[in-house]
């Protein structure tokens, strides 16, 4: 136990010395204070309560018993008369005037116990006030908290208002409590469909509706509202009760809506942010492609920023970012949603039926930009911007690409400024608007006349036994000279172009796979990758065709899988119950490619042909290409090398584990299908 006080009354210091050793002795660590005169007793009771008032040898001398004992019980303090019982008479005559507790100073014992039996039970009495302490202190923090909550509460019992914090009586526009302390729930509410006045019942024994109630609640001047209330078991003041929350349907609408906008508003700008927008453009890109719309993202950001940036402080870049929204806002249309996605840099999404389309809408913001001043403070600049374009249609089908893209083909107009660039991902990083329009035109009209056909080469074995393999080829019929699928379809794709070449082309072919028993690999585009009717489609078609899943193979490129992975794997998941397999072509011996073996389920790859030209004397493409048969074996892979010249490169692949050739060194002479 903690030291406490002990205050002894007497002239002499003798007896408290005495009482001192003796306690000490007893293992009790408690502080004998001393006090010869009633006044010293006085202020000691009033500094800090002993555990016990003694007043040693009352039998001798008993002047001012009376008053010691009076100041003792003033302060709450048991007084206790220390005697050896040598005088009796004095001794009982102290007794009848005083209200004490007696202890034979000849017993050794008694007052050790006396004093241990204070001590605990002042311990307790301290614990006690210390838990009502904390037990008001938190009461108080939880009214406080209730009444400053912004959730209307109130706390039931047998039916009635024992408490309400401010929201709920601004819900009811009342000032006070007192106001609704007499009023009943069913006085105040109402409900279609359900009997309240069971409900409420049933709250009294405890009984709490799972669900939320709707009701309508009249307020005490008449009017009223409509609200969900929610209830559950409480207690308040000491009492079994019922704690009801009320929550106005309107306000949590409007509530909703707010956070709402504020979840996908860029505060500067007032448009979409970066994380709305990317959802935005992840359901564009979900959507099947059609020839009768495109849908392109333009990033716009004002010329000449490194020079702005040494111009205008902080806020006055805020100020120009904040103005080309305004400028935007007053161009776009229905058709377009815009949002700011870079610290100086805003992009929107359109869905026109032509690139024209797209062209004139980024011809807009460019007049319209130019010509407006921006007003900064007392200062009035006139600027430009320039726009990158990406379609959404491209190879790169994630909206990462697809923005990086726009961003990079900005880049390359605000070398000149005031200006507009496609990009283009393959041939070269950005083209303008005719470099891809006349090919654009070209494979319409191509899809019009129908000037597509295809090409079949074999794929021969190597050990000379096992299936048959065919290759099937696109063309584009020309005048001026057949075209190659390598030089059309990646701007095909960019387009939204690509499914419909692959939808006008795979009929015929499927009609001539039932005239013979080969395995056959028919390539896709990367717009037929994400069309979630594409698997359909090529079921109906094989179906109508009776042709065999296990006979077809579909073959991707390693870029587009690793740009596409997840609609990859959906569309083998669709297509892999009727047998069709999976070849990867382009593929090197890249980490980022072979990785791609653990997540699809290929059953052939084929070679990148830049590994197997002038494989003679190159050690390095030997080793690459071992990487590569290794890294297929082990996942049950065929490997195919493909345009290979020379017979003098057969004996290398051997070597190297391949086994599945194809090539110019077969003069085959190739099987075309109209």
């Amino acid at each position: 136990m903690d030291s406490m006080n002990l205050l002894v009354t007497d002239t002499s210091p003798e007896s408290a010395e005495r009482i001192n050793s003796l306690l000490r002795n007893s293992g009790i660590p408690v502080h004998v204070i001393r006090a010869s005169k009633a006044l010293d007793v006085k202020r000691a009771l009033e500094q800090d309560a002993p555990l016990l008032v003694i007043y040693p040898n009352p039998d001798s001398h008993s002047g001012d018993i009376e008053e010691l004992s009076r100041l003792a019980s003033e302060y709450a303090v048991p007084f206790a008369l220390y005697s050896d019982f040598e005088n009796p008479a004095e001794l009982i005559k102290a007794m009848k005037s005083t209200a004490c507790i007696v202890i034979n100073s000849g017993n050794e014992s008694q007052l050790p116990d006396l004093v241990r039996q204070h001590a605990a039970r002042h311990e307790l009495i301290r614990n006690q006030q210390h838990q009502r302490t904390q037990l008001e202190e938190l009461n108080h923090r939880y009214e406080l908290l209730l009444d400053s909550s912004r959730d209307a509460t109130a706390y039931i019992h047998e039916g009635l208002h024992v408490f309400a914090n401010r929201a709920y009586l601004e819900a009811l526009r009342v000032t006070d409590f007192s106001d609704i302390a007499g009023l009943s729930l069913l006085e105040l509410m109402q409900a279609e469909g359900m009997d309240l006045k069971k409900i409420f019942q049933g709250l009294s024994r405890g009984e709490c509706p799972n669900d939320a109630l709707e009701v309508s609640v009249t307020r005490p001047d008449g009017t009223s509202f409509e609200a969900r209330l929610s209830f559950s078991p409480a207690r308040f003041n000491g009492e079994t009760c019922t704690q009801m929350l009320v929550h106005e349907r309107d306000v949590v609408s409007g509530l909703a809506t707010e956070l709402e906008r504020m979840r996908v508003t860029d505060p500067l700008t007032q448009l979409r942010n970066k994380r709305s927008f990317v959802e935005l453009m992840e359901a564009e890109l979900a959507k099947p492609r059609t020839l009768d719309s495109v849908s392109a993202i333009l990033y716009v950001e004002p010329d000449g920023l490194s020079d702005l940036k040494m111009d205008l402080d902080v806020e006055g870049m805020d100020a120009v970012v904040a103005d080309l929204a305004l400028v935007l806002k007053s161009c776009l249309g229905p058709r377009e949603e815009a949002a700011r996605i870079s610290d100086h840099g805003i992009a929107v999404l359109t869905k026109q039926s032509s690139m024209e389309k797209v062209e004139q809408l980024s011809a807009r913001i460019l007049n319209t930009y130019s010509e407006h001043l921006v007003e900064i403070g007392e200062r009035s600049l006139s600027l430009s911007c320039s726009i990158g374009i990406a379609t959404l249609g491209r190879l790169a089908g994630n909206w990462s690409d697809v923005v990086a893209g726009a961003r990079k083909a900005q880049a390359e107009a605000a070398e000149t400024g005031n200006g507009v660039v496609v990009y283009r991902p393959q041939l070269t990083a950005v083209s303008s608007f005719n470099d891809d329009r006349q090919w654009i035109d070209r494979i319409k009209l191509a899809l019009r006349n129908q000037d597509f056909f295809t090409v079949q080469h074999s794929i021969i074995n190597l050990e000379g036994e096992g299936e048959y393999l065919m290759e099937n080829l696109i063309y584009l019929h020309d005048d001026s000279g057949d075209v190659a699928e390598q030089e059309f379809m990646a701007i095909a794709d960019r387009n939204n172009l690509g499914g419909a070449i692959d939808r006008l082309v795979i009929p015929g072919l499927l009609k001539s796979f039932v005239e013979t028993a080969d395995k056959q690999i028919i390539s896709i585009s990367n717009n037929s990758i994400l069309d979630y009717g594409y698997p359909a489609w090529l079921s109906e078609q094989m179906s109508a065709y009776c042709v065999e899943g296990k006979n077809v193979i579909i073959q991707i490129d390693a870029a587009a899988v690793q740009s596409n992975l997840k609609p990859v794997q959906r569309l083998m998941q669709e297509l892999g119950p009727l047998g069709c397999h999976l070849s990867i072509s382009g593929f090197d011996a890249e980490r980022r490619t072979r990785q791609l073996l653990e997540h699809v389920g290929a059953s052939y790859v084929k070679i990148h042909p830049s590994l197997t030209r002038n494989l003679v004397g190159n050690s390095a493409s030997h080793e690459v290409i071992r990487n590569i048969v290794d890294a297929a074996e082990s996942h049950g892979v065929a490997v195919i090398a493909d345009e290979v010249g020379d017979t003098s490169s057969l004996a290398i692949l051997w070597q190297c584990g391949v086994k599945l050739i194809a090539g110019a060194f077969l003069k085959e002479k190739s099987q075309v299908v109209g």
